[in-house]
């Protein structure tokens, strides 16, 4: 067998140029892998190159793709019974009045309040409880939480509201930091950015269903009566039902008992098994990470403008007068272009996943930044400053038009996307190997803001809730760019280093007549098929 240099030699002695010499995997190795395709990598060594052969591992397979389409269909039907419950609770529960119960304008704030208390704590514990039951196993449980949540308005009672209140911060606590692990297994670094593009038009696709189904019940009526209540919630209650069997349907055991995720780019390296005191130390040790630290502004942030387009903005549509007639129907239509907003963000990302994996994920979050501004300052605009905390025929700067108010519903779903996407996608780069973990610290942070901020909207006016945002943006922003920027500096410096690696061990090996053994083949084969 002729080694790299002696082909270079020969070809030397003919007075032709050197031939660049091709290695190619030992048969043994080859044999060990026969199914798997082959790429050829040419490597630079001065006037000489040297082409290397290896078995190339299959980076997506249908059952990723699978895996993808089942986990959006699951919060498809599971989410969006939860988020059309969630935008339209506080204007339902101001409808109530009877002997058993008596809503008031901001009743809905308080359980949503509730809620996000008991998902903060939901978050900081589910990566230790997928750790001991499994991601799969946990995914059900918290559908099944949330379903259950979703029944009590039925029949609305105060203990029963509060009840489910818990249970639905708990459910969605567990569904909200699980599904990262199931994103994360299923991607590679090429398709992070494409995957939570498909996820995010699917999930997004629910609440747009459910708030449609909202408009149609409550289209130019005037209050929200028992009869629709029980038909809303009616159609609700088993469409997440269903959510839980389409998650049920995940290719993923139901008992697993590690924490640490195999992405496709890893799927031969060895779990890591964790206890559930070992799993909670480290998700702490994470939180108090220099880059976790630098982007709990922008965690804050998605919390409290979350607040305000979730529920805060469509009850301050319905509690005013002056839209007339379509102002309970504007509650549904908000949700619903809300949902058309994340839609066509998350395919917009989605397809601009590549571009802003090579020139720079904070370019993205800029974009969504801008779009959140002109938003606030629309709302400013078109809503009287106390719509969100009571009925109120006052007008707002600018005389009330459903359709402005529409336009801004579209701008905060189309931003809430766009904060939300190069974040999952940086979650991907930074934290490959626990990725539940990252998503449960950045779910209690976002929920954390969710509290504060459901806690002030029942005294604050308008004008401070979009001011307290657009201080918090900024200061999301900047953090966010600080850690994208550090990333991309280290990527750059380790590229580096790995092409001066194999540039060495090619020098070495063109000096050294002794052909490369499996071991140095296998060494320069990793090098050259590194990602990272």
């Amino acid at each position: 067998m002729l080694s790299p240099k002696d082909v270079v030699e020969q070809s030397s002695k003919r007075d032709v140029p050197p031939a660049s010499p091709v290695w190619r995997f030992p048969a043994n190795l080859m044999s060990a892998s026969p199914s798997l395709p082959r790429k050829e990598t040419t490597i630079e060594q001065g006037d000489n190159s040297i082409a290397v052969v290896a078995p190339v591992t299959e980076r997506c397979c249908n059952q990723h793709m699978c895996n993808i389409i089942l986990l959006g269909l699951g919060f498809f039907f599971c989410m969006g019974s939860f988020f059309t419950c969630m935008f339209s609770q506080t204007v339902v529960l101001n409808s109530v009045h009877d002997e058993y119960f008596e809503g008031t304008p901001t009743m809905g704030y308080v359980c949503l309040a509730i809620s996000f208390a008991a998902m903060t704590v939901s978050f900081v514990l589910s990566p230790a409880l997928s750790a001991v039951m499994g991601p799969k196993t946990s995914m059900v449980i918290g559908a099944g939480f949330l379903t259950l949540s979703i029944g009590v308005f039925l029949r609305p009672l105060e203990i029963t509201l509060y009840m489910g209140s818990l249970a639905q911060g708990i459910g969605a606590g567990i569904m909200w930091t699980v599904y990262g692990h199931f994103l994360t297994a299923n991607s590679t670094a090429k398709t992070i950015g494409r995957n939570t593009g498909i996820f995010w038009m699917l999930f997004q696709a629910g609440p747009v269903c459910g708030n449609l189904f909202y408009f149609v019940l409550t289209n130019n009526a005037s209050s929200i009566t028992d009869t629709t209540r029980y038909i809303l919630f009616s159609v609700l209650l088993p469409a997440s039902s269903l959510g839980i069997f389409t998650l049920s349907l995940l290719r993923h055991p139901w008992v697993h008992d590690t924490l640490s995720v195999k992405t496709c780019d890893q799927s031969e390296e060895k779990e890591e098994r964790l206890t559930f005191g070992q799993a909670l130390q480290g998700e702490l040790k994470m939180a108090m990470s220099k880059e976790m630290l630098l982007l709990t502004p922008m965690f804050v942030y998605m919390g409290i403008e979350l607040t305000f387009w979730m529920n805060v903005y469509g009850t301050s549509l319905g509690y005013t007068f002056s839209f007339g007639s379509v102002r309970e129907a504007l509650v549904g239509l908000n949700g619903m272009f809300i949902g058309f907003g994340q839609i066509t963000g998350g395919f917009c990302y989605g397809l601009l996943g590549g571009f802003l994996r090579r020139n720079g994920r904070d370019v993205g979050v800029l974009l969504a930044f801008v779009t959140h501004l002109v938003a606030f300052y629309i709302a400013f605009l078109i809503l009287p400053e106390r719509s969100a905390l009571e009925m109120t025929a006052a007008r707002g700067h600018i005389a009330a038009s459903p359709y402005i108010a529409l336009v801004c519903s579209f701008l905060l779903g189309f931003g809430d996307a766009g904060w939300n996407n190069p974040l999952f996608a940086l979650f991907g780069s930074l934290y490959p190997k626990d990725p539940v973990s990252a998503f449960a610290i950045f779910q209690a942070y976002q929920s954390f803001g969710n509290v504060i901020s459901f806690a002030y909207s029942t005294t604050l006016i308008v004008p401070y809730q979009l001011g307290i945002m657009v201080i918090t943006a900024v200061l999301g922003l900047f953090g966010y760019c600080f850690v994208e920027w550090k990333l991309a500096s280290d990527e750059a410096k380790l590229a580096m280093m790995k092409k001066k690696l194999a540039e060495q061990m090619i020098a070495f090996q063109l000096s050294d007549p002794k052909p490369w053994s499996s071991k140095e083949a296998q060494i320069i084969s990793n090098v050259l098929s590194s990602n990272k």
